[in-house]
């Protein structure tokens, strides 16, 4: 049997194998495993915003939170060893500026992630456009129009929760017996939030792929305890923003609704809000690496803690090739 071996390649990445020769990365394989990861995303994180939204279901923040960290945390267990499980273009800035990642590759990462997104989407609207023309009928909606975003939801965040938080403009709402819910979290508070939340989450995920750490976890239970963080983010900021912490979780869906005629819903947003999902949550990305890095990492222990084997593949290793 094959013995466990670390292999150290190009780029100054380290890739973990079970046994296996060294080889040069097949990097278009790396670009559609990151697609891979953000249509599994995108398709299952939806999920739940699709059965309260169309069908009534429902759900709560809790039950939403688990969808889209069981989505997160399968994706990583389905990708993170061919690509490093990325899924996310701040995360992507961060391995290039902090981790070594080749700058050559950024711009196809965040490419293909994006385009993860897009497909994810156009395969629920193949799936459930009907659904989702007759809800924009019983609304008295049209796509796109003042008000579409209680459904264009489905795909894409919005600043507030519409069906949470409420919408605007007044007008609108009073028609549609909704809550006028734009004065009660402005854009500028739904960026804090996006940027704050994704800091935290880049740093939960820099922590636990910290080989010093005490608690540094096992391959299988990496992406579980990374589904439990994600779950509790969408807890917090759910009826601010709707969570994006991904720009590509965002732009690839609504690129994908621009497309198919939402027009003003999807650019620039019923408030003017696209940036609040897509660049807020990615500078926060950013911010948070800088943050382990110089204000986190140095009170480590500098012995390495003991454990049984490299979690996640790739991203691991990506993690600590400066170190």
């Amino acid at each position: 049997m094959a013995t466990t071996t670390i292999e150290h390649i190009e780029h100054g990445m380290e890739h973990w194998r079970e046994g296996r020769p060294a080889d040069k990365p097949n990097w278009l394989g790396h670009y559609f495993a990151e697609a891979a990861g953000v249509f599994i995303i995108v398709l299952f994180g939806d999920a739940a915003i699709f059965a309260g939204v169309l069908f009534g279901a429902g759900p709560d923040l809790i039950t939403v939170g688990l969808g889209w960290g069981l989505a997160v945390g399968l994706a990583v267990w389905a990708n993170a060893t061919i690509s490093g499980a990325h899924f996310n273009p701040g995360v992507t800035l961060v391995m290039a500026l902090r981790r070594k990642f080749p700058w050559k590759h950024v711009v196809p990462y965040i490419v293909f992630q994006i385009f993860g997104g897009f497909v994810a989407a156009a395969a629920l609207w193949g799936l459930y456009y009907k659904v989702i023309e007759n809800k924009l009928k019983l609304l008295g909606l049209v796509k796109g129009a003042p008000g579409s975003q209680l459904v264009s939801m489905l795909f894409i965040p919005n600043v507030p929760n519409p069906a949470l938080v409420g919408i605007g403009p007044a007008s609108t709402a009073a028609k549609l017996k909704v809550t006028y819910g734009w004065p009660l979290v402005s854009n500028w508070q739904g960026a804090a939030g996006e940027f704050v939340a994704t800091a935290v989450l880049v740093i939960f995920i820099l922590v636990l792929l910290e080989l010093r750490s005490v608690n540094a976890p096992m391959a299988w239970f990496f992406p579980l305890a990374l589904a439990l963080a994600v779950t509790m983010i969408v807890v917090v900021e759910g009826p601010a923003s709707m969570v994006s912490l991904n720009a590509a979780r965002d732009l690839g869906p609504r690129l994908f609704l621009w497309f198919t005629g939402w027009k003003g819903m999807a650019f620039p947003g019923p408030r003017s809000d696209w940036w609040v999902t897509t660049i807020a949550p990615t500078v926060g990305a950013v911010f948070g690496g800088f943050f382990y890095d110089f204000l986190i990492q140095p009170f480590m222990p500098k012995k390495t803690a003991a454990v049984e084997e490299p979690p996640s593949g790739r991203w691991r290793e990506e993690t600590t090739a400066t170190k």
